[in-house]
């Protein structure tokens, strides 16, 4: 597969799509481990902490449509200078009504999605493309039914 784009995104979530739906807006997020089972492997050495952080981190792919949310887990190309899409390893579909209990925090650098449904969490950097805070903060307010 090729470079990680919007188009690509789409491109990824379109197949998983629930009939007649569309797609509104998609973004790619993060869900690393827990910090404290990677802490011993840094406490180790360096070497062995990041390369397990970058092994357990998630890579996601979220999207909305009018009544669902669609998530790509996808694996990433590790030898590519650019961030590229080696395969997708799984999507899912959740009616939005099961996400009533969505938590969006948006700071400075992160927007942060969880719900409990699946113990759902993932966070969306600002810098990864122009739109990815836009998209991911449109994505938050879809599952709280805030208007963005």
């Amino acid at each position: 597969m090729s470079r990680l784009t919007p188009e690509k995104m789409i491109e990824i979530l379109t197949p998983a799509l629930p009939q007649g739906e569309t797609l509104e807006h998609c973004a790619y997020g993060i869900r690393q481990p827990n910090f404290l089972i990677v802490l011993p492997a840094f406490l180790l050495a360096i070497l062995p902490g990041v390369i397990l952080m970058q092994k357990l981190t998630k890579h996601l792919v979220v999207g909305t449509t009018q009544n669902s949310l669609v998530i790509a887990e996808i694996r990433p190309k590790w030898m590519a200078l650019t961030f590229s899409v080696a395969s997708v390893a799984s999507t899912r579909v959740i009616p939005l009504a099961q996400v009533q209990d969505a938590q969006v925090k948006s700071g400075s650098l992160f927007t942060t999605i969880r719900f409990d449904h699946d113990s759902f969490k993932a966070k969306f950097h600002r810098a990864f493309s122009k739109v990815n805070r836009p998209e991911a903060i449109a994505i938050g307010a879809a599952l709280t039914g805030a208007v963005p």
